[in-house]
């Protein structure tokens, strides 16, 4: 495959999505992703998020060098995760599941994450929780404005 447009559309089928799925789970538009495969826009700052959500090496979907999947040693956060139909509901007979999330903090790398004990993890989902909870909260008790 010679080019950007080649290697995503490639790894995108690879990966079972559409490009509307891609497109929504990489926060960019569909129209984008049609755009990069049918070579009418080069590679974009948007090639980390695809990667990341294709679950390919950046290099590779840039520039076609190296290997397209992530080395074996790589990110597996399969054990942070919550036990089945704590954090989603259960899926539908007959649906396909949905794929994985890219990594959500910018500005935290896996590494730092994977680091962390077991407990420490514990501490940050009981916080980030607590955080989530609470902003639901706050914004249910906003007044709401009079409408005339």
């Amino acid at each position: 495959m010679k080019t950007f447009s080649d290697r995503l559309k490639h790894a995108r089928l690879l990966r079972g999505h559409t490009q509307e799925e891609l497109a929504r789970l990489a926060r960019i538009s569909q129209s984008a992703i049609g755009s990069y495969e049918s070579s009418l826009r080069q590679s974009s700052r948007s090639a980390r998020k695809l990667a990341q959500v294709l679950k390919v090496e950046l290099e590779w979907l840039e520039t076609g060098k190296g290997s397209m999947e992530l080395p074996l040693d790589g990110y597996d956060l399969s054990n942070t995760l919550p036990p089945a139909n704590v954090a989603e509901p259960s899926q539908r007979a007959g649906r396909k599941p949905r794929p994985q999330a890219p990594w959500p903090f910018p500005n935290i790398s896996p590494s730092h994450f994977d680091a962390l004990t077991q407990d420490e993890r514990n501490m940050l989902e009981a916080l980030v929780q607590t955080y989530i909870e609470t902003a639901q909260a706050r914004r249910s008790l906003k007044p709401r404005r009079k409408q005339n």
